[in-house]
């Protein structure tokens, strides 16, 4: 079990606020996973005080980064909220639903819906220092704010800002690619759920579409309707 420090925290938008840990020793995971994170001083007051978070770093920064939309006011996400510099926090456990094709020639093709986008930015600056070569398409869904956004813009990449007329015809587009992308999609279980079936309506076959769900968002803040 990791145990991490904080660092401090900065407001990106609205409820939306992104944390710098440091980590003490060592904190192996893949670009794209996320953490189960545990706060030992909540166990009396939750029964699962143990939530599944994204890295929005990659591995081997000196930082480990979270992003989190506190618009729930859940008693987590307040408590998160609430961490002073110095802070102490537990990553208990390592998963993900997000893996990097094995040819780093395959075009790649990351579907974000809101602050879906947290674990793009830890493969995308994995990828910058591993496999430049790659070749990536990021679409981008949200209502205006856009998390990360100039730090996507400044990157060796197709970034593309969307709002919900525009998802449609801009999967269509990037999925007119040879040879064929693989798609990584992550947002709520609504942004998903449309996106998916934008992908099948431009022909991009099930085999080569990963999603990964953010639990607890308010989809009504992400979701692009079909």
């Amino acid at each position: 079990m990791a145990r991490l420090h904080l660092a401090g925290s900065t407001r990106e938008y609205g409820d939306v606020f992104t944390y710098r840990f440091r980590p003490q020793g060592t904190l192996s995971f893949r670009p794209g996973e996320y953490g189960h994170l545990f706060f030992p001083q909540l166990l009396r007051r939750f029964t699962k005080p143990v939530r599944e978070i994204s890295f929005a770093s990659a591995p081997g920064d000196d930082e480990v980064w979270f992003t989190l939309d506190h618009s729930s006011g859940s008693p987590f996400q307040e408590h998160f909220r609430s961490l002073a510099p110095g802070a102490a926090m537990q990553v208990f456990g390592i998963g993900g639903h997000l893996t990097l094709p094995d040819d780093p020639a395959r075009p790649l093709v990351l579907v974000g819906g809101g602050i879906g986008v947290t674990p793009f930015r830890s493969i995308l600056r994995h990828l910058r220092v591993h496999q430049p070569q790659t070749p990536v398409a990021l679409v981008h869904a949200a209502r205006g704010d856009y998390l990360f956004g100039e730090e996507f813009a400044a990157m060796p990449i197709a970034y593309h800002q969307v709002g919900r007329a525009e998802l449609a015809d801009t999967l269509a587009a990037v999925a007119d690619v040879e040879p064929p992308a693989e798609y990584l999609v992550a947002g709520s279980e609504a942004f998903i759920s449309s996106s998916v079936e934008h992908l099948r309506n431009a022909g991009v076959p099930d085999g080569s579409v990963q999603t990964d769900t953010f639990k607890g968002l308010p989809d009504d803040a992400i979701a692009v309707t079909p």
